[in-house]
């Protein structure tokens, strides 16, 4: 089967990776509790994905003085346990409700390139929903086009890849500690993503946090 690649900006992902962080940047109180910010609030920036019918996405954030990280689960609707009301899944004490599903579970689309490009952003952006200071990851990448200095690479554009299987692939530039490259490459069944990430290449000192 021929593959068909669809390629986008960089500066259109990178724009709703801000987009999606400024969303949930609010004060909030020590501890775990529910978040003042629903997280359909940040799907709302990702034409063409979708959650399933009769689901809604529920965040859950943690703060430590400057610190903080965050978890969402999909519900049905009409559920929205209070904290105390949660499984407790790790040492960090992260409520899970008795009938969560992950992110990747429910979402769906219209089929088009842009909305699987679009769930990936979205997988992460959520995965990383409440995080702030040193609990930030994925927020410290940004999305590249253009080759860095210390790599000497060809395309680097973002691409959707329809062939036996559908792809994504991109590559982000992390200058924590040390500067790297890093080729994520997402497979899709339906909207269900497999994600997978290497360094393909790295610089100089960086930066510490």
């Amino acid at each position: 089967m021929e593959e068909k690649i669809t390629y986008f900006p960089a500066e259109e992902l990178n724009q709703l990776h801000i987009k999606a962080e400024d969303i949930w940047r609010v004060p909030a109180k020590q501890g775990w509790q529910k978040s003042p910010v629903s997280p359909m609030e940040v799907l709302k920036l990702f034409k063409g994905i979708w959650i399933r019918k009769g689901y809604v996405l529920r965040g859950y954030i943690y703060r430590e003085g400057m610190n903080g990280i965050g978890v969402v689960w999909a519900l049905p609707e009409s559920e929205f346990p209070e904290v105390e009301g949660c499984e407790r899944i790790d040492a960090l004490g992260t409520p899970k409700p008795r009938n969560a599903l992950s992110v990747t579970d429910v979402i769906e689309g219209d089929g088009s390139p842009r909305s699987y490009i679009y769930a990936s952003i979205f997988y992460r952006e959520m995965l990383e929903f409440g995080a702030v200071w040193h609990g930030l990851s994925w927020g410290l990448h940004d999305i590249i086009e253009e080759k860095p200095e210390f790599w000497d690479a060809t395309d680097l554009r973002p691409r959707v890849i329809f062939g036996k299987k559908i792809r994504v692939e991109f590559f982000t530039l992390c200058g924590l500690f040390r500067w790297r490259i890093f080729k994520h490459t997402d497979t899709f069944t339906d909207y269900k993503i497999k994600p997978h990430v290497t360094v393909v290449a790295e610089g100089g000192r960086g930066f510490t946090p």
